[in-house]
């Protein structure tokens, strides 16, 4: 066995997954499953489409052109590069854009290529990442009419990132109006209108989302079992598909403050001591290149997190619930911030159980 390790438990991942088509099949919405916060990890999709999904999407093409046999759309999330168009067109069947200039660079890309691309134009409401003003759209989609190699798939929008703006009906009320002002200038059908990401589902759950909106973008919602608005649980699903592991290399009883003239530490911040005495502390051998270790969750609550540099976390385990020594194993569940980075990491083992 190696450590760290991540468990990822095909039983609630295929729950978590199914739950959401479920709830997105009665509303009459159409998922695409992002896989970016797993790196497509090649196990982990294989479940997923033995669970019904259909549609995956990812920011990366390699990630994208890692699982090319699996379902039946591949969507690019992040805004293409002009450098990446040939990629985009190869392994994307479908890409959000707001720039004219990459939309002119897939339409050579898909005319090399002899295929067609979708484009989806992302309109800012708001959360002020990526986006055409809504003023825009509607030449802009003139624009896209009038290329070659491309077509015209639908309109999207970006909440719950940069801005951290949360999706309400108001502004995914103006993205459906939108639309539809655009399918009967042009006389489209204008399939998409994507709605966001997991902070849209809290909108499904209390019934509120706005007819016209016919798409959604969800990673975490199926990752951690929670919508992203308000942080809350989605019914019934998991909220611990993922377990990560780490070995105790030291356990010793110290003082809980440094003494000496205290300066920057590892990544250049200074750091700032509340004095518990001396306590058990356990040195676990994982660190700020495996994952995000502030924002796991120990599975014993009685753990407190002290600090991490780059390749060790500091635990309290005075109050533990037991006993340890050095080689035992701790478990911790992973938000989608140290999911992200656990599943990035090439030293963190992945393991379907």
């Amino acid at each position: 066995m190696s450590y760290p390790e991540l468990l990822i438990d095909r039983a609630k991942l295929k729950h978590n997954v199914q739950t959401l088509l479920s709830m997105t099949d009665k509303a009459g919405i159409q998922v695409h499953f992002v896989t970016k916060c797993l790196c497509a990890w090649r196990p982990a999709v294989e479940v997923m489409e033995e669970a019904g999904v259909q549609y995956f999407a990812d920011s990366r093409t390699d990630n994208l052109q890692s699982i090319q046999d699996l379902g039946l759309s591949r969507m690019l999330v992040r805004i293409p590069m002009i450098s990446q168009a040939m990629d985009t067109v190869r392994y994307a069947d479908l890409s959000l854009n707001s720039d004219m200039e990459v939309i002119e660079a897939l339409s050579d890309a898909a005319l090399a290529l002899e295929k067609e691309h979708g484009v989806i134009l992302m309109v800012e409401m708001g959360d002020l990442r990526e986006g055409f003003m809504p003023e825009e759209i509607i030449e802009t989609a003139s624009r896209v009419l009038n290329l070659r190699g491309v077509w015209l798939a639908g309109i999207g929008a970006n909440f719950n990132c940069y801005g951290g703006v949360i999706p309400e009906s108001r502004q995914l009320a103006e993205l459906a109006e939108l639309a539809e002002t655009i399918r009967k200038r042009f006389g489209i059908p204008l399939p998409i209108v994507s709605g966001g990401n997991s902070g849209s589902l809290y909108l499904l759950k209390e019934d509120k989302m706005p007819q016209g909106i016919t798409h959604l973008r969800l990673g975490e919602g199926y990752l951690i079992g929670i919508e992203t608005s308000f942080r809350r649980p989605i019914g019934d699903m998991f909220t611990d598909v993922f377990t990560l592991r780490a070995e105790i290399v030291e356990l010793k009883r110290k003082p809980s403050v440094p003494h000496g003239l205290i300066g920057p530490n590892s990544f250049n911040e200074v750091p700032v001591f509340e004095d518990f005495g001396n306590i058990w502390r356990a040195i676990l051998a994982i660190g700020e290149q495996d994952t995000r270790c502030d924002t796991l969750a120990p599975k014993d609550d009685n753990i407190r997190f002290l600090g991490a540099s780059s390749d060790h976390m500091l635990l309290d385990v005075t109050h533990a619930l037991r006993d340890f020594k050095v080689g035992d194993i701790l478990e911790f569940t992973p938000d989608y911030a140290a999911l992200l980075r656990a599943m990035t990491s090439p030293y963190v083992k992945k393991r379907l159980v």
